[in-house]
């Protein structure tokens, strides 16, 4: 038997349910995308808590259309693999390090190199400003399968010392000192005895006087509870370690609504200058209470002249120069790209707050 059938009346009946739908209430879904964030650090602490913040905004903002996994701690992802992971897309976001991937974010690391760097702010949004508009740091990051969010600053490194004072870089002579990165060697050209010792055997390293002094920030500081094994503590404001920051896989990234990349390009701005503000004021308001006493415990504050930090200078050149010739082996101007770096650097230390 052949059936017939009436368009007409499957037609009206299908807009029959749909309007029996719509009167329902029921509207159709909005596909939503399932972004997984990466992080090597514990979920604790003003960056962690900004970050935090940061992705629930873009889950707020995007109206339902991004919902974002978090896995904190290398739980997804270790610290020297995160940079991979986004770029395969086991993460979509992750939290990066150049030092962790010196060759893949070889220009990047232009933020670590020992430029005088005493702002926090001024900092992080001149290397986002590289990071975000400097042809050779595009290139890398287009290279890598990745898309620019934000950077972290941590501030400019300074030294807590037990029964030992630094008061010029003539003082390093003699030091056994905890230092990490080109700043290890920097102190050792200054007459320091390099100490192989990580942040988290600090305290007792410290304590036991098998070293004298140790690179730190002011919040490290406190959060280590150094001051409770130190006797001082000098303001170096010389330069710092800042290649840090968060990238977004490209793929997924360009596969978003116009509307949530760009909302998630202008939280990223935000980002870097809300850590680093926040990263400055509980580092200088650390420093402020040593003078004072942290439970009970007062340090001598001492502050490297403008002298010193010629001699810092003059100490760090052949890192430049290093720098500069292993670039040119990449086909990079790397002169070039460290000069717009100080140019940025110099520009918004024009403008921050002291």
């Amino acid at each position: 038997m052949t059936r017939s059938f009436d368009v007409r009346a499957i037609l009206t009946a299908g807009v029959a349910a749909m309007t029996v739908t719509m009167v329902a209430g029921i509207a159709p879904v909005a596909a939503q995308t399932t972004l997984r964030y990466a992080d090597y650090s514990p979920n604790r602490g003003i960056r962690a808590e900004m970050v935090e913040d940061f992705l629930t905004q873009i889950e707020t903002e995007s109206d339902g259309r991004i919902k974002i996994e978090r896995y904190w701690a290398q739980a997804l992802l270790s610290g020297t693999k995160i940079l991979e992971g986004v770029r395969n897309g086991v993460a979509s976001i992750g939290t990066v390090t150049a030092d962790y991937t010196p060759n893949d974010l070889f220009a990047y690391r232009v933020g670590d190199l020992p430029v005088r760097n005493p702002h926090e702010v001024a900092g992080a949004l001149a290397l986002y400003d590289l990071a975000t508009t400097n042809p050779v740091l595009q290139a890398e990051f287009d290279r890598l399968g990745v898309v620019y969010i934000a950077n972290y600053s941590v501030g400019p490194i300074q030294m807590v010392c037990n029964k030992a004072e630094l008061t010029s870089v003539d003082d390093f002579a003699g030091k056994k000192t905890r230092a990490v990165g080109t700043w290890s060697q920097i102190y050792a050209a200054l007459g320091a005895i390099q100490a192989q010792v990580t942040l988290s055997e600090t305290y007792q390293a410290l304590g036991s006087g098998m070293i004298d002094c140790s690179q730190a920030y002011g919040y490290t500081t406190e959060s280590y509870k150094l001051y409770e094994v130190a006797t001082s503590f000098t303001v170096i404001d010389g330069g710092t370690i800042q290649a840090n920051g968060m990238v977004f896989n490209k793929r997924e990234f360009q596969a978003l609504d116009p509307r949530d990349q760009e909302m998630i390009r202008r939280l990223g701005r935000e980002l870097t200058e809300e850590v680093a503000a926040a990263t400055r004021a509980r580092n200088q308001d650390v420093i402020a209470r040593l003078e004072t006493g942290i439970d009970g415990h007062v340090l001598a504050v001492h502050r490297f002249d403008e002298a010193d930090l010629a001699r810092i200078d003059e100490v760090s050149q052949p890192f430049f120069d290093a720098f500069v010739k292993d670039a040119a082996a990449r086909d990079i101007d790397g002169a070039a790209l460290l000069a717009d770096y100080r140019a940025a650097l110099a520009a918004h230390l024009e403008t921050v707050r002291p």
